[in-house]
């Protein structure tokens, strides 16, 4: 047994070493062993948590860590931490089939090496010249993947990015007091006082230009999830709309000629009012040096708050019907005005509007009142909403979806790249078998939910 949180050195294979004097080892602390696996979890000195076998803890004497990687294997090499599960953890053994058709067809190709590596005259293996492939690897979900947003506040500010979350939190917190959200107060004996947590996202964008670009998102969250119902909040419920609704836009769009733009409302879930008492402890990094005892009393929703998006759609909802527009059913999101024969639609999914209108001067007023409610970003003609790339021909009259940067990802999570199309879902002839209820080395259950 080892002990949680001891300073601990990964060792490197000496391929990963750089020259005779490089390190051979990367210091870190102990975090405990991945579901499933007897290797040790270790986050390092740089941010980065990493999966490995060959660690060497504080109380071993370090200078084995020399001699270690010299005996280190070729096929142990510290892998950082994606949650990949593959036939070097004992989980999915049988993963390579190839390999294993080998053995029982032609024999055993190490054996076959060791002959000529012999000079043994005798050569009656036939070796197959097609290229071996590797185990296939499965993704399984995890709390940090590296090179991925970080995920408390201390990462944030020590990670190799700390100068664009740095402004990123800044930007959050500068929302949050324009929105008079919380004000302190002192403590309540009464009352629960939750915490909240930075979460970070690096965001893919696509420009008004048409160019892709990422952005660093930081946005302060409240623990709702030790929220009491009937204490903490009451209603939660808030309708977002339908894809059947957009589809059905996008068709009337692309028929009548229409104009088609989009609008992402700015840190929207702080517009919403709360009617329940709510306090929260300061956020780390943000406390109040003049009062640090005192606590955060929200009058503003959060992001994480049960009621958030109950509240922020109540609050757009109000806005629009005072600004003459009438809810077309059966989409609680969707939203119509008629003023002087122009044609103008709103379409809601919580903060991402899509504005369709019969001219383009109507797409600027209606852009122009909702600046003045709302901080708003205005993204111009649509490009991508929800995933669905939009791409449209006005000259042609015509407006084609596409998933394909989706699909993409979604091959790369669970490591299908680069495998080969066919064109049947199902291989020709496989026989089924009835998996053990304990195995999870197939994610099933994402995949098919990555695809519905």
């Amino acid at each position: 047994m080892r002990v949680l949180r001891s300073t601990c050195w990964v060792v490197l294979h000496k391929s990963h070493i750089d020259g005779t004097f490089g390190d051979k080892a990367a210091k870190g602390v102990f975090l405990g062993h991945p579901d499933g696996s007897k290797a040790y979890k270790v986050i390092l000195d740089d941010g980065k948590v990493v999966k490995a076998r060959s660690v060497v803890f504080a109380e071993t004497n370090i200078s084995k860590v020399a001699e270690v990687a010299e005996e280190l294997p070729e096929d142990e090499v510290v892998k950082v931490e994606t949650g990949l599960r593959s036939a070097s953890d004992g989980e999915d053994e049988n993963a390579d089939k190839d390999d294993k058709d080998d053995k029982q067809d032609h024999g055993s190709d190490k054996s076959a090496d060791d002959d000529q590596d012999s000079g043994s005259s005798q050569d009656t293996l036939r070796r197959r010249g097609r290229a071996r492939r590797p185990p296939v690897e499965y993704w399984r979900p995890v709390s940090l993947v590296a090179h991925e947003a970080p995920t408390t506040y201390v990462q944030a500010v020590r990670g190799q990015e700390s100068d664009k979350w740095r402004i990123a939190m800044d930007e959050q917190m500068e929302a949050i007091r324009k929105n008079k959200t919380w004000r302190l107060t002192e403590r309540p004996a009464s009352r629960r006082v939750l915490k909240g947590k930075c979460v970070c996202k690096v965001k893919n964008e696509v420009e008004k230009n048409g160019n892709n670009t990422t952005r660093h998102k930081a946005r302060l969250c409240f623990t709702g999830i030790r929220q009491i119902k009937g204490l903490d909040f009451n209603e939660t419920f808030a309708p977002v709309a339908k894809f059947t609704t957009f589809r059905c836009i996008l068709a009337m769009t692309a028929a009548n000629g229409w104009e088609l733009h989009q609008m992402d409302v700015k840190t929207a879930l702080l517009n919403g009012d709360l009617d329940e008492e709510v306090y929260m402890e300061q956020p780390d990094g943000y406390v109040d040096s003049t009062y640090p005892d005192k606590v955060c009393r929200l009058f503003r929703a959060l992001y994480g708050l049960k009621q958030a998006p109950k509240m922020w759609y109540a609050k757009l909802v109000d806005f629009l019907k005072s600004q003459g527009f009438d809810n077309i059913d059966p989409d609680a999101c969707l939203y119509l005005l008629m003023d002087d024969g122009e044609i103008i639609i709103v379409l809601v999914y919580v903060d991402d509007l899509l504005l369709v209108a019969s001219s383009l001067a109507a797409i600027y007023k209606i852009k122009d009142t909702l600046h003045k409610r709302f901080e708003m970003k205005d993204l111009g003609e649509a490009k991508v909403i929800l995933g669905l790339e939009i791409r449209r021909d006005k000259a042609l009259g015509t407006l084609k979806l596409s998933q394909g940067k989706y699909a993409g990802q979604v091959l790369e999570k669970f490591v299908m790249a680069e495998c080969n199309p066919i064109g049947t879902p199902l291989e020709v002839g496989l026989q089924l078998v009835k998996a053990d209820e304990s195995d999870d080395a197939l994610p099933y259950r994402e995949a098919v939910g990555s695809l519905m």
